[in-house]
């Protein structure tokens, strides 16, 4: 019974991760009846309802949120020595499933995932870019960046640093404008921001020694800082907007950092995973390399 039992389970949390019992089915090499079965199976033997089922989608009902919890980080751990057995390279091998916002995704997690790509032939990794905040749990995902504060009890976190916001313009908004020598001299000018036009814009400048609260109202707001980018070279406003976007700009001369002494320290930024995670070797490897890389490059 208890062999059968850990049997169903497993089927049980591929189903919950992979988010429907076809795509289980084919991950499992099973048909979808037998998969189905198991489930029922799991739920007589549990004396519990673990998953409400309609034609069109799944969900977990509370015990079956309970029990998964509890379940996933032991069948991972199992499946990973069952792995560990074959890998006699003792190479990091099988699927990292992660997902990070677009801009720190594409800009700086991208080129460590390719050096982790070429180091480790036999790793294999899912990227999803979304400025969305996914359920990592229901999701099936392994890690994800996460950017500002963390309010999840579900996830476990490792601090990678905070991301340093710097002023730039370009040189004809500087010509037209003036130049700008104090945080004082950024009261009336035209700025473009981040986010909603209808919501506060307000941010902390620091210095080696002072600190100034800075109340802006943007005369263009976007969802996209590599828009608002394109913005600043032609000379619409300045801009507060993470260094590492904006250092190659900086260089070539298409903007100018204002106020080079004063920065704001913006959002802070962790690696997450699911706490019912079992962290294997594999994984370790990456969130390892992917802190210690992330901290150099931000």
């Amino acid at each position: 019974m208890e062999t059968m039992k850990l049997e169903l389970t497993q089927i049980f949390v591929k189903v919950v991760q992979q988010g429907s019992f076809t795509k289980a089915a084919n991950l499992l090499g099973l048909p979808k009846s037998t998969v189905s079965k198991a489930i029922s199976q799991l739920e007589a033997i549990t004396n519990a309802k673990l998953l409400l089922r309609t034609t069109r989608q799944q969900s977990l009902t509370e015990a079956g949120r309970r029990y998964f919890d509890e379940c996933v980080g032991p069948i991972q751990a199992l499946e990973e020595a069952q792995k560990n057995i074959y890998d006699v390279d003792s190479q990091p091998m099988g699927l990292i499933k992660m997902t990070a916002p677009e801009d720190v995704g594409t800009h700086i997690l991208s080129p460590i995932i390719g050096v982790l790509s070429r180091t480790n032939p036999k790793l294999n990794f899912q990227l999803e870019l979304t400025d969305k905040v996914v359920d990592l749990v229901r999701d099936g995902y392994d890690l994800a960046i996460r950017l500002g504060n963390l309010n999840d009890s579900q996830l476990k976190a490792k601090y990678i640093g905070q991301l340093e916001m710097v002023l730039v313009a370009s040189k004809e908004y500087l010509k037209c404008y003036g130049k700008i020598k104090a945080p004082k001299d950024l009261k009336g000018a035209r700025f473009l921001s981040i986010g909603d036009s209808k919501v506060s814009h307000k941010f902390v400048l620091q210095s080696a020694k002072k600190k100034s609260q800075i109340s802006i109202e943007p005369i263009v707001t976007c969802n996209q800082m590599s828009s608002l980018i394109a913005m600043a070279k032609e000379g619409a406003g300045l801009l507060l907007v993470p260094h590492y976007l904006c250092s190659s700009d900086i260089q070539s001369g298409a903007l100018v950092r204002v106020l080079p002494d004063w920065s704001y320290m913006g959002y802070s930024v962790h690696l997450v995973s699911p706490v019912s995670m079992h962290e294997t070797a594999r994984i370790k490897l990456v969130s390892d390399m992917i802190v210690a890389e992330m901290r150099n490059r931000l």
